[in-house]
Formats: C-alpha cells, sequence, structure tokens
C-alpha cells in the first residue's frame, strides 16, 4: 500500500512539472521593485510557474540578447530596444508598453533640493550622478533634461555614471554623489535617505517602457500569460504605486 502511495505521490509530481515552466525575464533597473511586486502577484494564481527576474541596463540586456541570452520576456526602460528585436525578427510579439517612467531629482541634502536643478550648479555639490546614457534610457533622459536646463556643459565634469539607473541612486544614497537624476519609481514606494523632486515631463522623451515576448517564448505558455498580466489592470495598479504613469 506504501510503495503504492509512493509511486502515486510521484507520478503526481512529475504531472505537475510537465506543467510547470520557467520564464526568464529581463526588467529595466527602474522598474525592480514594480515587477518584484507584479510576480508576486502572477505567482499567487499561478503557483507552479517560476518567474527569474533578471535586472539590469537595458543596453547591456539588448546585446546580450544579441548574443543568444535566451531571454523570453524583455521589459525594457524605453521602446526602442524592443522595437530592435521585433525588427531583428527576435519577437513574437510587437513591443508593447507597460508603464511611463518618470525622472526625479534626489539627493541627501534637502536643502539642494529646495534649489531644484539650479543646485546642480552649487558649489556645494560636486558628483551628480545619472545612469549611462550609451546603456540606460534613463541616462539619455538626464543627459536631455541637463540640455534642456542649459546645463550640460556646465556641470560635465560633475557627472557620475552608474552602469543602471538603480546604482545611480545607490551612489546618493551612499554619498559617492551630492545629488542625481534618477527614476522616481525607485524612490516613490521605498524610504528614500533623502529628498527628491519629480522633473518636469517637457524637458526630457517621454519614458514608454516596454517589452516583446521573445522568439525563446513561442513554445511557453506560461510566459505569454504573464505578458498578458503585465498590461492586466491588476499590474496597472502596482505600477502606479510605484510611481510610473500607465495607459
Amino acid at each position: 500500500m506504501r510503495k503504492l502511495l509512493s509511486t502515486t505521490l510521484l507520478v503526481l509530481g512529475l504531472i505537475v512539472n510537465l506543467w510547470a515552466e520557467k520564464i526568464d525575464v529581463f526588467v529595466a533597473a527602474s522598474a525592480k521593485l514594480a515587477m518584484s511586486e507584479v510576480a508576486k502577484e502572477f505567482k499567487k494564481a499561478n503557483p507552479n510557474d517560476e518567474v527569474v527576474l533578471s535586472f539590469g541596463a537595458s543596453g547591456k540586456a539588448y546585446a546580450q540578447f544579441s548574443n543568444g541570452f535566451k531571454y523570453d520576456i524583455f521589459m525594457s526602460a524605453d521602446s526602442t530596444y524592443p522595437a530592435k528585436i521585433f525588427s531583428d525578427g527576435g519577437a513574437i510579439s510587437k513591443p508593447e508598453i507597460y508603464a511611463l517612467g518618470l525622472v526625479a531629482l534626489y539627493s541627501n541634502n534637502k536643502e539642494l533640493i529646495k534649489l531644484g536643478m539650479n543646485a546642480l550648479k552649487s558649489d556645494k555639490v560636486k558628483h551628480i550622478s545619472i545612469a549611462n546614457p550609451k546603456v540606460a534610457p534613463y541616462g539619455v533622459a538626464a543627459m536631455e533634461i541637463l540640455t534642456n536646463y542649459g546645463l550640460k556643459d556646465t556641470v560635465a565634469s560633475k557627472i557620475v555614471m552608474g552602469d543602471n539607473i538603480a546604482q545611480s541612486v545607490q551612489f546618493v544614497d551612499s554619498g559617492a554623489a551630492d545629488i542625481g537624476l534618477v527614476a522616481y519609481s525607485l524612490l516613490k514606494e521605498t524610504e528614500p535617505k533623502g529628498e527628491y523632486l519629480v522633473i518636469d515631463k517637457s524637458k526630457y522623451t517621454p519614458l514608454a517602457q516596454a517589452f516583446v515576448l521573445t522568439k525563446y517564448a513561442k513554445d511557453k505558455p506560461s510566459a505569454s500569460k504573464f505578458a498578458s498580466f503585465i498590461v492586466s489592470k491588476q499590474a496597472k495598479a502596482i505600477f502606479k504605486e510605484y510611481g510610473f504613469e500607465t495607459k
């Protein structure tokens, strides 16, 4: 009887494993907090599916994907990289916007934030943290902001660049930078050490954060199911909680 029970449990376990799927998802660092919550909620309704989130700079992840890294879903901090993947034939879905990102001025010094963008010219500011614009859309946005405020050349020598926008926040938190232009989404629902000010959206190209289902998700129904959840009302509510705007 015990042997029969053990065999039955083994078979049931094999059946569950056959239906379970592992989904590899690249997520732009700006969406780290929000997507961790989104994946947690998805898991509640789909306990047999494993969602593995990898965070970083969109440009670096695009290079990884182009070199054969098998992300099933690619969630960028802009629409450019997903569009490239689609045009290169690496996606089975067109780019879809999941959130609209915002940039914030962030510092441990409350008095600097009171000065707004003029703070960047202050003698008290030795280092300004941004993400590397070569690989991070938020870095591109930061450079646009500096240009539109007429500060790009004035503060050029003060700029320090993080590999991704999460690292740029860490530079400010640690004191390695006095102030930074960072993702609001990494500050909204956390307990930031400093103060922040959301930057005027007209000063940079909209950060329409988009994703695609890649060619590696072709035979993975769970990947498609997770993609649908990303743009669901429930997920959009989570993105809003973390400081994103949604359509």
